[in-house]
């Protein structure tokens, strides 16, 4: 999965990546979130499909809130 250079992020603390169709899947969390700006590449673990979701999702897990949401490009 990759987020392109042009991506930015306000910043809030230790926020995730996870995978959503229409709404976040716990069970889609797949990393640690590791700059709030600029191209990264992250990789998705074989236990995630990531065909099945529509969404990118950015959460503060401690809180269980979203931080931010975008569409997947396919």
């Amino acid at each position: 999965m990759t987020l392109e250079q042009n991506f930015s992020f306000d910043g809030a603390p230790d926020p995730k990546l996870g995978f959503g169709r229409n709404g976040y899947d716990p069970k889609a969390k797949f990393s640690e979130f590791r700059s709030n700006k600029g191209k990264q590449v992250y990789e998705v673990p074989a236990s995630i499909d990531a065909s099945q979701y529509t969404e990118i999702w950015i959460w503060y897990q401690q809180y269980n809130v979203p931080l931010g949401v975008a569409a997947i490009k396919k």
